[in-house]
């Protein structure tokens, strides 16, 4: 078998072993198949390089999950360019600071945008191109491209970008070795095969879409996306994941839950389903033993762990009933991929002992290559491990705080710094306190946590203001500077912030004015 040492070859490779199987599934019982999106994809891989797009360069994507979406994310891969896939409804101020970091070569939508985002990408000097006409596709080549062959494995195939602590978005580059690798263990892990139909309810701007993607048309198995419209319906989605014949679901908890709530799934929903894939923020088992009790064991249940930085998932853990012998708190994280190794370590780096918490460092193969034009974090985070003899070992410090049991399972415990995961987004608090603190009417800003119940939390912002100001207000001025989900759910205006002995900004009695204690 031939070697596939990067993304563009290991698609080929699948494509010619089921060209007539279906990749795409749609809606209305349409189908491409694998034969198809290839043609596709190297008829664009044309059109990019035609455009002076190539090896390392990057490549920003509007994309609505059409067809000609996904096709240029592997076009992209095809030609060595790094892929990102932004959200058109991002507010255009917080755009801006993410087109400024990658600084793309060409920007492509396969849909109108609003105004606001063409202005931003001319701001920031990004040629921005709506797709051709499939009269135009029609006529380009649809052989594949000689620069195939010189995209190694090294090289970044996409950039997801996740919440700042400086108040700007950081730009995680996956490489095309990570993907593989990850498309492998995927494979081995969930017995994903041609039969498997994945769906696909996760934005392609968020992480966990790249499960969606790279473990159903790099294993060949079809994918069927979902876009935005269905997934904001919960009866429509739930029809079309059965109608499209989804075997394996994958997305938030919170979305999962509120499926529940809704009273969208019983006995009888997605008769195909076998497994059902949950990560991106704890899921109470409280709540996932009513999950369970109505597809086990006709379906795996089965929790995931993994940051950006480490190709979207690195554990998993299949749920039994014996999770649910007690129902408070959350479900272990697992155990790691054969091929990945881990330090639980102190505030000093020490490792500790089993069943001590400490911050759970990573070390593997599906490791980031970094920030983007960012060494600063990259340094920061990523590191040698100090307790290596005899050669240097890459980790990544997640800033997740984990124990270990004797089984050899990790649980979460919490938090080493300010991040949060609110609807399944890794936010930094501070991003919001700096988006505050640009408010010329704002002196000061904090934000905290607060969970009302094992499943719910809502940000909460305290802010010491230099002249009158309402919260309506300074909520309409955040929607101009921060998406949707990052928005705070109240508002405190205080005349000062409180203070620690220190002097700091005290957090912690901010939180216990919430919770009353």
């Amino acid at each position: 078998m031939r070697y596939r040492y990067n993304l563009g070859l290991a698609f080929e490779g699948v494509a010619a072993s089921h060209p007539e199987r279906p990749a795409l599934i749609l809606a209305g019982g349409r189908s491409v198949s694998f034969a198809d999106l290839d043609r596709l994809t190297n008829q664009l891989a044309h059109w990019l390089n035609s455009l002076g797009l190539g090896r390392r360069d990057v490549l920003a994507l509007f994309n609505a999950k059409s067809v000609e979406g996904h096709a240029l994310m592997l076009a992209a891969l095809k030609i060595g360019a790094a892929y990102v896939n932004l959200d058109d409804q991002n507010p255009p101020q917080r755009l801006a600071m993410i087109l400024a970091t990658c600084q793309p070569r060409l920007a492509v939508s396969d849909h109108p945008l609003p105004e606001a985002i063409l202005r931003c990408c001319q701001s920031e000097s990004v040629p921005l191109l709506l797709l051709p006409e499939a009269a135009v596709v029609d006529r380009l080549p649809a052989a594949r491209l000689a620069a195939t062959d010189l995209v190694t494995g090294g090289d970044p195939a996409y950039l997801m970008f996740t919440s700042g602590s400086t108040g700007t978005p950081k730009g995680v580059a996956i490489a095309h070795a990570s993907v593989l690798n990850f498309v492998h263990w995927a494979r081995a892990e969930f017995g994903i095969g041609v039969g498997d139909r994945l769906s696909g309810a996760n934005p392609l701007h968020f992480d966990n879409s790249v499960f969606d993607f790279y473990a159903s048309l790099f294993t060949g198995a079809a994918l069927a996306p979902l876009g935005r419209e269905i997934v904001g319906s919960p009866a429509d989605l739930v029809r079309q994941v059965g109608e499209r014949g989804c075997t394996l679901w994958f997305s938030v908890p919170s979305l999962l839950i509120y499926l529940m709530t809704m009273r969208q799934l019983d006995a009888t929903s997605w008769p195909t389903m076998r497994c059902l894939v949950f990560g991106g923020e704890g899921y109470p088992k409280a709540e996932l033993k009513r999950l369970f009790d109505l597809f086990h064991p006709r379906a795996r249940l089965v929790n995931v762990y993994g940051p950006t930085e480490c190709t979207c998932i690195c554990s998993a853990y299949t749920l039994s009933e014996a999770d649910f012998a007690q129902l408070h708190g959350l479900p272990p994280l697992g155990r790691l991929a054969p091929n990945f190794s881990s330090l639980v370590v102190d505030d000093e780096e020490r490792p500790v002992s089993d069943g001590e918490v400490g911050e759970l460092c990573l070390l593997g193969p599906q490791l980031a290559l970094g920030y983007y034009r960012d060494a600063d974090n990259t340094r920061q985070r990523f590191g040698c491990n100090p307790h290596c003899t005899g050669f240097a070992e890459r980790f990544y410090r997640t800033g997740d705080l984990v124990r270990q049991d004797e089984n050899g399972l990790l649980w979460f415990v919490g938090r080493s710094d300010n991040q949060i995961k609110h609807l399944g987004y890794r936010i930094e608090l501070e991003e919001i306190e700096a988006a505050l603190e640009s408010l010329p009417q704002i002196r000061q800003a904090v934000c905290v946590y607060h969970r009302l119940r094992q499943q719910h939390g809502r940000i909460v912002a305290f802010v010491s203001s230099r002249s009158p100001v309402d919260e309506a207000t300074l909520r309409d001025a955040l929607r101009e500077r921060l998406p949707a989900y990052m928005i705070p759910a109240q508002i405190e205006i205080l005349a000062e912030l409180p203070k620690n002995a220190n002097g700091k900004l005290d957090r912690k009695q901010l939180q216990q004015r919430l919770t009353g204690i």
